[in-house]
């Protein structure tokens, strides 16, 4: 459970979080809501993984039901899903960092790399122990530090509990009209709700977690605790990014969220709060580049060469940690958004293999070839909106393309089932 929620919640969770409560307000609750209740319909399908539960992957999964080039698809784009991740915890921790230095934009370039280089060392020598160490330290920045930190900032506004909430009544973006301005803003922040409500299958950490359980019952309890866990630890998120709001103002620039946070702390707690960011960031990247490297050695190249010795397969392992976290870095250069990289993933991994995988846990599998076009479609429907619809209207496509990918599985599937009927027919007739 405690390496499940390491997982769930990440430095650049945090920080994100943090920050758009304090920028969007009431909808940013609802959408940490929402996170929670995604958790929940995730411990609800653990009852229908019985049948899946020998994999290491989700790319192994997946091959089981539809076939090899599914596989290798699956373990292709469940990559590129966790180079996102991974970009997403670089930044945290640059930006943890910079909270002890101030850096200008070549430092700050120098710190990317070597929190990247931090990354691809502790998880190529440091194994899947270090990766548990760190995991039950994140544990412990949940239960002490955030619930801390928020106290904290409460003393910092110099207000009641009582004169908080009333100061937030009065605050547009904390009231419910707030949410009901029919624009292409409330579709877009609708989109995104619909996004983080599917459970995404296409994490292939996340995944990693179920296929390391005993069995779909020790799965569903593990994350039906996590997700009532989740509830308490993103109060604390909230509460933070709200108390910031009372006492720094709705006048603070997002990027100084968190300086305003650390300035208005002891220096003792200042390293504590960078430590457990480092932590936190760190805990989630090790698993995503754990994964990648199982999804390469087993699961690729696993398929393409049947005979593979053990030894090999480890050298591959820690090859692929030292791409990985080098294409993170990269990407870490590009972009340091954390809200459009948190969608950037959605769209690797709802379209294309979060449809599947659906179906296929529900009992609509079909063949390779079913399973293929509805992949094809979710890539094409996804590249088109990227490229022609979202720029226009500001609107994720990623849970647009999930149902056309299941609307185009699903009919492909029934249309294989009917013509396997009819052939057992025709056979049984003969």
């Amino acid at each position: 459970m405690a390496t499940v929620l390491a997982t769930y919640y990440g430095g650049g969770g945090l920080i994100r979080n943090v920050q758009y409560v304090h920028k969007l307000g009431l909808y940013w609750i609802l959408f940490l809501f929402v996170n929670s209740f995604s958790i929940w319909l995730f411990s609800r399908l653990m009852g229908r993984m019985g049948p899946f539960m020998q994999s290491l992957s989700i790319a192994e999964m997946m091959g089981n039901v539809y076939g090899k080039c599914p596989r290798i698809i699956t373990a292709l784009f469940g990559i590129a899903r966790s180079i996102v991740s991974i970009t997403i915890q670089i930044i945290a921790m640059v930006q943890a960092i910079s909270i002890c230095v101030d850096l200008d934009l070549v430092n700050a370039r120098v710190v990317t790399i070597f929190a990247a280089l931090i990354l691809i060392f502790y998880d190529t020598f440091g194994g899947v122990r270090a990766v548990t160490i760190t995991d039950i330290f994140q544990f412990l920045t949940f239960t002490i530090v955030i619930p801390f930190l928020a106290w904290l900032m409460l003393k910092k506004t110099g207000r009641s509990v009582i004169e908080v909430v009333a100061f937030l009544q009065t605050q547009e973006k904390f009231q419910l009209s707030s949410l009901l301005h029919f624009d292409t803003k409330l579709l877009s922040r609708v989109a995104m709700i619909l996004c983080i409500m599917v459970p995404d299958m296409g994490t292939p950490e996340i995944m990693q977690r179920v296929y390391m359980s005993s069995g779909p019952t020790q799965a569903k309890k593990v994350f039906l605790y996590v997700c009532l866990l989740s509830v308490v630890i993103s109060s604390f998120i909230r509460l933070i990014g709200l108390f910031v709001f009372v006492g720094g103002g709705e006048a603070l620039p997002i990027e100084d969220i968190w300086c305003y946070i650390i300035t208005n702390v002891s220096p003792t707690f200042k390293g504590v709060v960078c430590v457990s960011l480092l932590a936190m960031a760190m805990s989630t990247a090790d698993s995503c580049l754990n994964a990648c490297s199982v999804m390469v050695s087993h699961d690729i190249l696993g398929t393409i060469q049947k005979e593979m010795a053990d030894v090999y397969k480890l050298k591959i392992a820690r090859s692929t940690t030292l791409v990985v976290g080098l294409s993170s870095m990269f990407l870490a250069f590009y972009c340091d958004d954390l809200l459009a990289l948190l969608m950037l993933g959605f769209s690797f991994s709802i379209p294309v293999i979060t449809a599947p995988a659906l179906l296929a846990i529900f009992g609509f599998r079909g063949s390779s070839r079913t399973a293929l076009i509805g992949m094809a479609t979710g890539v094409l429907a996804i590249l088109a909106w990227n490229k022609w619809v979202e720029p226009v209207t500001g609107i994720n496509g990623s849970f647009i393309c999930l149902y056309v990918s299941q609307w185009i599985g699903y009919d492909g599937r029934t249309l294989s089932i009917q013509t396997t009927e009819r052939g057992r027919l025709g056979s049984l007739c003969i």
